[in-house]
């Protein structure tokens, strides 16, 4: 009788000790498998796009190299209150002439991890110097650096949008705007605008 209980008390340790270690080995499974989870939730194990464009650089005026970078960020002094009037050209007058081939661009779907690229082309088609400054962003989430403030007749600077989706909590459809001023007399004053769809 003694052996039966010794064997059974033994059985019992033997059991009481198993199911301990189910439990060390479980939980932390669990935990691991519920963070692989979140992160498939949350676009980590999806590659983040690479910079985009609307058109081939072949199709476009040849870069510009002849100013200095600027960059652009959400300074509001930059934005004047009323944006500059635009006016025709006197005859006979020198003028640059913008020429933004696509002034949008649409993401689509993002996860809320990700920063997401756009470039934008930024041409002269006029007989003049076109000259960028004041390059400003709607929000913090979003930069922007025009490669070259001096854009020469028959070339382009490119204008690269970066959106921060993580830079403060956001979900769902989103739009935010870049402007610049520029010395055309049409288009003295310029809105660009990003859109995307955060999840």
């Amino acid at each position: 009788m003694n052996r039966r209980r010794s064997r059974s008390k033994k059985y019992r340790e033997r059991s009481r000790d198993i199911g301990s270690w189910i439990w060390l080995i479980a939980i932390p499974v669990a935990v691991v498998a519920l963070m692989m989870f979140g992160a498939a939730q949350s676009g980590a194990f999806v590659k983040v796009p690479e910079p985009s464009r609307n058109e081939d650089p072949a199709d476009l005026l040849p870069l510009s190299n002849a100013g200095q970078p600027i960059y652009g960020g959400h300074d509001t002094s930059l934005i004047p209150e009323r944006p500059p009037t635009p006016r025709e050209a006197l005859a006979g007058e020198s003028t640059s002439q913008l020429d933004i081939p696509s002034a949008s661009y649409n993401f689509g779907q993002i996860y809320d991890t990700w920063d997401v690229t756009h470039i934008f082309a930024v041409q002269n088609t006029g007989d003049a110097d076109l000259l960028i400054g004041n390059l400003v962003t709607s929000c913090g989430c979003t930069t922007a650096e025009l490669s070259s403030n001096v854009v020469p007749p028959g070339q382009r600077a490119d204008l690269t949008v970066t959106f921060d989706a993580d830079y403060h909590p956001t979900n769902g459809p989103v739009s935010r705007l870049v402007w610049f001023a520029t010395n055309d007399p049409i288009q003295p004053w310029v809105e660009m605008r990003i859109t995307a769809d955060v999840q």
